[in-house]
């Protein structure tokens, strides 16, 4: 059986290249990045670290859950420096919540395009997390570019009050 060690990826114009991949891939390869991004739930530890290696801790929920993503989360991952890192891995758990969304604000902040975003994630194993990219948008200053792609791609509605799909104000 074959294992796929990374499920998206995202290259930001003259900066890092994003890999998202789940928990057992980021075991795998976390020494072949320049950094490392983990999405854990609450109480999640893990057995191994990397020498540039930022963990945040909220559930994959997409409600006002007291331990979903903040808007403090948001900002501290928004605030990473990609500075000097050619290579950052991204994970959470599965790879297809709360990793591919960090990973389409990230791109988005570096100044990827739109159609970029798009390409580098393989929407079969992707539902990006509602809640994450409606903050990382309002951060951002952004409208709901992102929420409205990722509503087209999964035919999902957008966290209330986000994006402006079919049917949504």
């Amino acid at each position: 059986m074959k294992v796929r060690a990374y499920f998206h990826q995202i290259q930001i114009p003259g900066g890092a290249c994003l890999w998202v991949t789940d928990l057992v891939g980021a075991a795998m390869v976390r020494d072949r990045h320049g950094m490392v991004v983990s999405l854990l739930d609450p109480g999640t530890r893990l057995s191994w670290s990397h020498p540039r290696h930022r963990v945040f801790h909220f559930l994959d929920e997409e409600g006002e859950d007291a331990e979903a993503a903040t808007e403090e989360d948001v900002a501290e991952i928004l605030a990473l420096d990609l500075a000097g890192v050619d290579s950052v891995l991204i994970h959470c758990h599965g790879g297809f919540s709360r990793s591919p969304a960090v990973a389409m604000l990230l791109a988005y902040r570096g100044g990827a395009r739109l159609a970029a975003i798009d390409e580098g994630i393989d929407w079969t194993w992707a539902d990006p997390n509602r809640r994450v990219l409606a903050l990382g948008e309002r951060l951002l200053g952004m409208g709901n570019e992102l929420s409205d792609l990722a509503w087209r791609r999964t035919r999902r509605r957008p966290a209330p009050g986000h994006g402006s799909g079919p049917g949504l104000e």
